[in-house]
């Protein structure tokens, strides 16, 4: 009985563990004029009508806080999200933030820490 309550609880974690998968930074360029952030969301955090809902893409960097100029994404199998600033000299203490479908996301870009709401940090 204790094997199969155990096993119960297991797999329950495990199902809420896989609800929200974690977002990964996937590079950042200073070329144009700008400053492009790249991100990839993985195709099980899109919502039951298959889209996403990014809101509220803030930067913070070297003290100061900026608001993304511009949100483009890529479809495919896991989505790549697009951000536009304006062009940063300096990279200190970098942090992106945004909701994701309602979900808090905070990644510090130096560190690749992840932290989605009141989750653990996780490190890929």
């Amino acid at each position: 009985m204790m094997k199969k309550v155990l096993l119960s609880l297991a797999i329950v974690l495990l199902a809420a563990g896989n609800a929200f998968a974690v977002p990964r930074f996937m590079g950042i360029d200073n070329k144009n004029g700008k400053t492009t952030i790249k991100i990839e969301i993985p195709a099980c955090d899109r919502d039951s009508q298959n889209g996403l809902s990014i809101d509220n893409v803030k930067l913070y960097n070297n003290g100061k806080m900026l608001s993304a100029k511009k949100v483009r994404a890529i479809w495919g199998e896991n989505s790549t999200i697009i951000l536009e600033f304006k062009k940063l000299t300096k990279f200190e203490d970098c942090t992106l933030s945004f909701t994701l479908n309602g979900e808090a996301v905070s990644m510090n870009l130096q560190t690749n820490q992840i932290r989605i709401t009141d989750l653990p940090v996780y490190r890929p």
